[in-house]
């Protein structure tokens, strides 16, 4: 057995001892003789549902004590159920860790423009402690706060040379869509900028293509969750690779029953490896994906991951079964890609709602029929009136939220001060 395999059975090892701490796993675990039981074995062991987490509620997976963890994350994501983790200092720089897997290379001479939202989210904190294990500079320029709305954001990348850009996926779309409505040139007027890393978001290459040619930058993409931290990692090749020193990923049927053959597509099943504060064993996050072997040139030995969405987003019109990934690869291979899009499921198909400032060079026919093509199902298209999936003027405001004035001093010459006896 390799040292890897040896280090991942004892971190599994100790994995099965930890989580027997915590009310959930008492529960799930008894009557399993875990000693017996390795990596080989982790089939015989059960599933943990999200509707095991939304019972128990965060604390009934807590694995310290609670005065071992450093920071707490919660996200409510999209579809309105919140989803938390529980992390020691030792698993914030773990975290830290398995963002440096990613292909960008950061550095010592690098600023880090960091624009995750802050406020709970996990992305913000895992990739301010990458930056600092790097020694880079990190520009804390949260998303979804008046503080620092799109322009500033702009000024801020040019002012301070800003060399990598992490955020969500939408945020590079909307910060290139505001610079060229304030007369910017983002392949141009950002010299400094090398690099854009994402996350958060479903992103296929069609749509990571896209935003590379926005930007004229590689960008990065990971994959993880607020439940589990960063569980796969970009190359400089473009290859999402598992951080396998970190975490097991199973490929299984939509029963959960068996793993699905290399390389096809199934439900993710996660364990923790390394995770000490709320660790979990083959998590059922329901996200649809697929692992393959891959011999890649970057050296990395992880698996290659491909995200296609969750189990809640897939439609099904006839006989065609469509993941998020099937959809959102099929709109940005048009050209011009949209500004924004929204896909509305009909009875027998798909309608398309389409917003591009380059509107003028789609032809709508043309645009159902590659649609159609390519997912297989009856499409139409509208093109977006004003402001209805994007307000553009909302985009180029800059009115940033300041502190209010509870004393007002008065000012040398001001001849309309009133005087008191």
């Amino acid at each position: 057995m390799s040292n890897t395999l040896m280090n991942r059975e004892h971190k599994f090892q100790e994995l099965l001892t930890r989580i027997k701490k915590t009310p959930l796993y008492r529960d799930k675990l008894a009557g399993y003789a875990t000693a017996n039981v390795g990596l080989e074995q982790i089939l015989t062991l059960p599933l943990t549902m999200k509707e095991d987490l939304r019972k128990g509620g965060a604390f009934s997976y807590l694995a310290v004590n609670m005065k071992e963890t450093a920071q707490y994350h919660e996200s409510f994501g999209t579809t309105g159920e919140p989803s938390a983790s529980w992390f020691t200092q030792d698993d914030l720089e773990t975290g830290g860790k398995q963002i440096l897997a990613c292909g960008v290379g950061m550095t010592s001479e690098d600023v880090v423009l960091i624009r995750f939202p802050y406020a709970m989210s996990l992305p913000a904190f895992l990739f301010q402690h990458a930056s600092r294990q790097a020694g880079s500079l990190v520009v804390p320029a949260s998303g979804r706060t008046p503080v620092t709305p799109y322009p500033r954001v702009l000024e801020l990348m040019k002012r301070l040379g800003v060399t990598i850009i992490a955020g969500l996926p939408r945020e590079m779309e909307l910060l290139a869509e505001t610079a060229r409505l304030l007369g910017s040139d983002t392949k141009t007027d950002f010299p400094a900028l090398r690099a854009i890393c994402t996350a958060g978001e479903l992103m296929g290459e069609p749509r990571r293509e896209h935003i590379a040619g926005l930007w004229g930058v590689p960008v990065y993409n990971l994959y993880g969750s607020t439940e589990t931290g960063n569980i796969a990692a970009m190359c400089e090749h473009g290859i999402m690779h598992v951080v396998e020193e970190d975490f097991l990923v199973e490929v299984l049927k939509e029963d959960a029953s068996a793993p699905v053959a290399p390389g096809e597509r199934g439900f993710a099943a996660l364990t923790m490896l390394s995770h000490q504060a709320s660790p979990l064993l083959r998590y059922f996050n329901e996200d649809i994906i697929s692992i393959e072997p891959c011999d890649c040139s970057c050296g990395r030995s992880g698996g290659k991951l491909v995200h296609f969405g969750r189990r809640k987003e897939r439609i099904r019109i006839g006989r065609a079964t469509l993941d998020s990934k099937d959809i959102q690869d099929a709109v940005y291979s048009l050209f011009p890609a949209p500004d924004a899009w929204k896909a509305v499921q009909q009875v027998n198909g798909l309608h398309f709602i389409l917003d591009s400032h380059q509107s003028s060079k789609w032809e709508i026919h043309s645009m159902q029929a590659q649609l159609s093509r390519l997912l297989g199902v009856a499409v139409t298209v509208e093109i977006a009136e004003e402001s209805i999936l994007m307000n553009r003027e909302q985009l180029v405001r800059n009115d940033i939220s300041k502190k209010p004035v509870y004393i007002q001093k008065l000012e040398a010459g001001d001849p309309g001060a009133a005087h008191f006896n």
